[in-house]
């Protein structure tokens, strides 16, 4: 089937808003996506989380692929396209200092999430508020040998962001500061971003970037703008996506995502 194009969706801020304890789409939204698939077009989530973190009340939008942790981890119809994850040599020192310095961290892997102690308080309080799945937690495992493609490091103060960023920037990594929602910063390899993701699924489904949208809220989704035609910045959009979007929209809470589709002519 020839789809007339396709459409990216970010999580946080666009699908679900855990911030508003908007854990699950809307019925608005799910209708809206229902028959965006009914007008012929692809639907693919775009998310910082990585696959295990993707819960029930997105898995049943019967979205038709996933890109996943930042554009690390992609699949469509169920086939795994790629699964990049951190050198463990690098991975190794990178920890090492952080325990060193005193940030706490969870490391994001597609099938599991690792931590050091499940009863530290500000991991226990990360998986809490982010509203995830405890049983998708380990603390079995070990650095030389374990496979993730993100961190999640938890600091309070700006100090202990500044001080990872000038160590291991040089390194190839990128960092995306969240400081003052529970003092979360993203560390993850610069290459792989959400718009490696779209780009390499474009290319694949050989879809024009002329026919491709996608909605998002963040500052990691500034990739994905660049590599569509069409970028709608959600209601609450981090001032830095503002030069990349196309058209805006509403929040979560305000039906964004059905009212964008339809401003777009696309349901």
């Amino acid at each position: 089937m020839k789809h007339k194009g396709v459409v990216f969706f970010d999580v946080d801020g666009t699908l679900i808003d855990w911030t508003k304890k908007i854990y699950a789409p809307t019925k608005v939204t799910k209708d809206a996506i229902v028959k965006l698939r009914e007008n012929g077009y692809l639907t693919i989530l775009a998310t910082g989380r990585p696959k295990n973190c993707i819960d029930e009340g997105i898995v049943d939008l019967g979205l038709n692929g996933y890109i996943a942790s930042n554009g690390a981890y992609a699949e469509i119809d169920n086939k795994v396209l790629f699964n990049e994850t951190l050198d463990n040599k690098e991975l190794k020192v990178l920890l090492d200092f952080l325990e060193e310095n005193n940030v706490v961290y969870m490391l994001e892997g597609q099938e599991s999430n690792y931590v050091l102690d499940l009863k530290n308080e500000k991991i226990s309080n990360l998986i809490k508020e982010a509203n995830l799945n405890i049983d998708n937690f380990s603390e079995e495992w070990d650095k030389e040998t374990v496979k993730v493609s993100k961190i999640i490091a938890v600091a309070y103060d700006n100090k202990s962001f500044d001080l990872v960023c000038e160590r291991f920037l040089k390194e190839g990594y990128a960092f995306m500061s969240n400081l003052s929602n529970g003092g979360l910063f993203e560390i993850y390899k610069a290459k792989y971003t959400k718009g490696y993701g779209v780009g390499h699924l474009l290319g694949l489904l050989d879809i024009s970037k002329d026919n491709a949208y996608a909605f998002g809220d963040g500052e990691n989704d500034i990739e994905m703008f660049q590599a569509v035609k069409y970028g709608i910045a959600m209601g609450g959009y981090h001032e830095k996506l503002e030069q990349y979007a196309y058209d805006f929209t509403e929040d979560v809470a305000n039906e964004g995502i059905e009212k964008g589709l339809k401003k777009l002519g696309l349901i």
